[in-house]
């Protein structure tokens, strides 16, 4: 059974076959079908109808973004940034949550996190509650905060759409994943321009702001965090040098 499912990706060429093959007969469903979808180029996420993120196995459909590991590097500035702020509860607006997976690998890596998940999307609100998310809010990253929710957060944590209109995008995620999570305006940086500095307003005197940004759009970025009056702003890179995080203090 394994070698026919893998040779059904094969023939759809997929890079890893036995690997991805060994996922899907581990999966719930007719593997068949599974394999025929995943060679007709269906993201092996939405396949699987899971993925993992930071230790963390969560639910995945095609009303939210796939978790890629770069992410993760937002999820290791905001760690590191609660572990040696204030002591006692911490609470964390995770904006644009989709999946909810960096406001949950958040609350399963820091005790004492109250963690906010918001979206715009009802249906990736629904993706994130199912996944664990306690508090959810529909939230549109584009408009001004509610009033109710200024000063509030020790943390601002936001993965936004940051695609450019037309930039080329690899079929995997132009067909597949939502347009709503991936196009942020003609040049990518229309959520940022939202967030710095409309939403700097919910956090707290001495409060993060971090979030993931584009290639090369780093330097833009922080620019907008030190304009917006953001102290300690850095781009963080990843292992390969890519800019991939901007954040600042309140």
């Amino acid at each position: 059974m394994g070698d026919g499912i893998a040779d059904i990706l094969r023939a759809g060429g997929v890079a890893r076959p036995a690997w991805e093959a060994r996922q899907i007969l581990a999966a719930q469903g007719d593997a068949v079908e599974l394999a025929r979808r995943r060679a007709g180029g269906e993201p092996l996420a939405y396949v699987l109808g899971e993925w993992d993120f930071y230790g963390l196995t969560l639910t995945i459909t095609p009303d939210v973004l796939i978790p890629r590991p770069e992410t993760e590097l937002l999820v290791d500035e905001a760690l590191a940034f609660l572990r040696r702020g204030r002591p006692g509860p911490a609470c964390v607006l995770d904006l644009c949550c989709g999946s909810g997976c960096v406001g949950l690998a958040i609350g399963a890596n820091h005790p004492s996190v109250s963690v906010l998940s918001g979206d715009v999307s009802e249906a990736a609100l629904g993706v994130a509650k199912g996944n664990g998310c306690q508090n959810i809010l529909r939230a549109d990253a584009l408009a001004p905060p509610d009033q109710s929710l200024w000063g509030r957060f020790d943390a601002l944590v936001c993965n936004p759409p940051y695609i450019a209109e037309g930039e080329e995008l690899d079929k995997s995620v132009r067909d597949y994943e939502p347009r709503l999570a991936l196009i942020g305006g003609a040049d990518g940086l229309d959520f940022y321009r939202s967030l710095l500095p409309g939403w700097l307003r919910v956090l707290r005197d001495g409060g993060l702001f971090a979030a993931e940004v584009g290639y090369r759009q780093g330097g833009a970025v922080r620019r907008m965090a030190e304009d917006a009056g953001l102290k300690e702003v850095a781009v963080v890179s990843d292992a390969a040098g890519i800019g991939r995080v901007v954040r600042g203090v309140q």
